[in-house]
């Protein structure tokens, strides 16, 4: 029988840096796997690419940008009335090759996929990447919730409602 693999998700919206990095420590995350279409803040400088990457690495986690996996995909056709469709992401090659990446980072290390929602059931970690990741046995999902919990992606599945339509970006 295959060892199941756990994948963690973590939002760091309303949360400090020092929050965000004790959570990885607790949670013994080896690498953090960003996730935003774009890995920019303009709430929280700490949290755009170059500066978070620093903070981690300073404090010996790993840090990869993985675009494919982002809550906004340049494809039209992944929506669905304004919101991200995890069906129709499974349909296209960009995305697969994206969870087949995040796929082999997580049986190296112990990963935890970031965007910037801190609650996972208004994420798209959860309703499509979780959606994507339940289909295989060998990998289990884990959101750290609101308040610094860890929650299934089954236990999550109730709560979601996703909230992708306002997705511009305002740089």
């Amino acid at each position: 029988m295959m060892e199941q693999r756990e994948i963690l998700t973590i939002g760091y919206g309303g949360r400090g840096t020092i929050e965000f990095l004790e959570l990885l420590t607790r949670y013994q995350i080896e690498l953090l796997v960003d996730v935003r279409t774009v890995p920019y803040s303009g709430y929280y400088a700490d949290f755009c690419k170059d500066a978070l990457s620093r903070k981690l690495t300073d404090n010996g986690i790993a840090y990869q940008w993985l675009k494919a996996l982002g809550g906004r995909p340049d494809d039209d056709d992944c929506f669905v009335g304004g919101k991200l469709n995890a069906s129709r992401c499974e349909k296209r090659d960009w995305y697969q090759r994206g969870i087949a990446r995040l796929k082999t980072l997580a049986r190296e290390q112990r990963v935890a996929i970031m965007c910037s929602e801190k609650d996972p059931a208004h994420c798209h970690r959860s309703f499509v990447l979780g959606a994507t990741l339940a289909k295989d046995a060998s990998f289990a999902m884990l959101h750290i919730d609101k308040a610094g919990e860890l929650k299934t992606q089954a236990a999550l599945e109730g709560e979601i409602k996703p909230r992708q339509l306002d997705m511009q970006v305002l740089l």
